[in-house]
């Protein structure tokens, strides 16, 4: 048969079994095979068998059955897997006790026996991974036995490669059974989905779309609720994709790339795909398409229409400038626009350089980035980053501080005169957002916020320059503070005493230290006029 030939009895034969749960649950443990062996689809040690007698996919090496899905109205739907005699014979295992499994009493299939069970025990790694490892240890005996399969004339390569083309697959999955909800996927690697927040009752409209733009980028110093701003909406989408940007975060992590992996205690390489590529495939299924092959096959006109009424999907991405952009994005960048996405009127795809898929952008894909300005400017972002993406200034908000006053102390007073003085002292992008005060109700909260967080925070922008520091505090001379209320503290150093002469060439040298009661945390031996007098003379 020709390579349509065959994909049209695997069609048929998908179709026929009736349950593509089950199908993409055995084209995912072929994978596992495929990993495991390393066996390429010419490899005449390697038959996939589509059954002519009966509904099922059988998947031999050399003469053994290594995996095998079925159905029959007396058992229903089974996948047959193959271990050690032994490790069956023993019982040591979790495996249902009540099937029985099949063996040979002589001949090069003595060792082995072969377990048929059912679809929803068949997934090992949930239900039993030690099991999973069996069954890999006896898929690296058969391949070390170099003969040819008898059942080679009988090979399908449409299901080797629905196995190791997500693609290919869903396009398969798809036109066996029209009338399945795409949404019902195949579990793949790990990915970064969020999960609705312990005690919603309140469910989220899956057609809403939220009222930003399609790439949003939200700016301002650290501790201004960004990051709260998109928690708030994976609250209202439950399903969006998250990930967090550092600075080793790549091209081949974000979208695909060849990645090790060691399956079966034998080192191999696939390609995998990344958090974006799932995002925009997720969007995709959203529009109720199998694969972008099935998506990009239809008409622009067609697209359009099922992309503009399709729920969004969005991708959120957190510290979005620790990343190098440029290089993460890659071809992606050219796709963000939109007027460039699966659906608009100019849109793009192209064909990714790993896998060789076709690949776009969809209409309802939102991107949402959080972009911290105290680590690195907006000003240094790339020109044709910005010139993609929507932005939004989050600055420090004063008036959100719930407690505005603290015995005596003017919270919102005390963080705006704070603000001033950076921004007059280094810049604004450097500001205290208002987060580092909420939740403080006692005095002895602040005076631990300003111990744990502020000072901090303070000495690794001015680069432990104390003069600085003081100025913001307010523990300069012009501001009256007593030597008492100061929080940092500056004291002459006396050269005679402390080397026996005078050395130095400065005329005037001084030492710094916290306030001792600051720096301990007795809080009763710290007055409260040294917060005061950060904003009041």
């Amino acid at each position: 048969m020709n390579q349509a030939e065959q994909k049209q009895q695997l069609i048929e034969k998908i179709r026929e079994i009736g349950h593509p749960e089950a199908s993409l649950l055995f084209f995912r443990l072929l994978k596992d095979v495929l990993d495991v062996t390393n066996l390429a689809d010419s490899d005449p040690r390697l038959a996939i068998v589509v059954l002519k007698n009966e509904a099922g996919i059988s998947v031999n090496i050399n003469v053994y059955l290594a995996l095998r899905l079925t159905k029959s109205r007396k058992e229903g739907l089974r996948i047959w897997f193959v271990f050690p005699k032994n490790y069956l014979e023993n019982g040591n295992h979790s495996l249902t006790q009540s099937l029985e499994f099949q063996s040979r009493s002589n001949g090069p299939q003595a060792d082995y026996v072969w377990l048929p069970l059912p679809f929803e025990e068949a997934d090992l790694d949930r239900y039993d991974p030690e099991a999973k490892q069996q069954w890999e240890n006896c898929l690296l005996e058969f391949v070390e036995k170099a003969r040819r399969s008898p059942h080679i004339k009988k090979h399908n390569s449409a299901v080797y490669k629905a196995a190791i083309d997500e693609s290919y697959r869903g396009e398969v999955i798809a036109y066996a059974t029209p009338g399945w909800q795409e949404n019902q996927v195949e579990e793949g690697t790990e990915s970064y989905k969020s999960s609705a927040p312990i005690g919603e009752n309140k469910s989220p409209d899956p057609s809403r779309r939220p009222n930003i733009p399609l790439n949003y980028l939200l700016y301002g110093p650290p501790g201004t609720g960004k990051t709260n701003y998109v928690q708030q909406l994976r609250r209202e989408f439950p399903d969006a994709h998250f990930v967090t940007f550092h600075p080793s975060y790549s091209y081949e992590e974000f979208m695909e790339g060849i990645r090790p992996d060691l399956v079966g205690g034998q080192l191999s390489y696939r390609v995998k795909k990344g958090i974006f590529y799932e995002a925009c495939e997720e969007a995709a299924r959203k529009a109720g398409y199998a694969s972008f092959d099935s998506c990009l096959d239809e008409t622009p006109a067609r697209r359009a229409e099922r992309f503009a009424t399709a729920p969004a999907h969005l991708l959120i991405i957190d510290e979005i400038n620790r990343a190098n952009l440029s290089a993460v994005l890659g071809e992606l960048i050219t796709l963000l626009e939109p007027d460039k996405r699966l659906g608009a009127e100019n849109e793009l795809w192209l064909t990714l350089p790993y896998s060789r898929n076709r690949f776009g952008i969809p209409a309802n894909l939102y991107v949402v980035g959080t972009l911290n300005t105290a680590d690195r400017s907006i000003a240094l972002l790339d020109t044709a980053l910005r010139r993609r993406f929507a932005f939004r200034e989050m600055p420090p908000d004063p008036e959100l501080l719930a407690e505005a006053t603290i015995e005596g102390i003017d919270l919102r007073a005390m963080l705006r005169t704070m603000n001033k003085r950076i921004e007059a002292l280094y810049d604004r992008d450097h500001a205290l957002g208002h987060a580092y005060l909420f939740g403080i109700i006692t005095y002895q909260e602040l005076v631990e916020r300003f111990r744990q967080k502020i000072i901090p925070l303070l000495r690794e922008y001015f680069y432990d320059d104390w003069e600085k520091i003081r100025l913001v505090l307010g523990d300069n001379e012009r501001q009256g503070k007593a030597y008492e209320e100061q929080l940092v503290r500056r004291t002459l150093l006396n050269e005679r005493e402390l080397f026996g002469e005078e050395i130095l060439t400065q005329p005037d040298t001084y030492t710094y230290e916290i306030n001792p009661a600051l720096a301990k945390g007795t809080f009763e031996e710290l007055p409260k006029e040294a917060f005061v007098r950060i904003y009041r003379k």
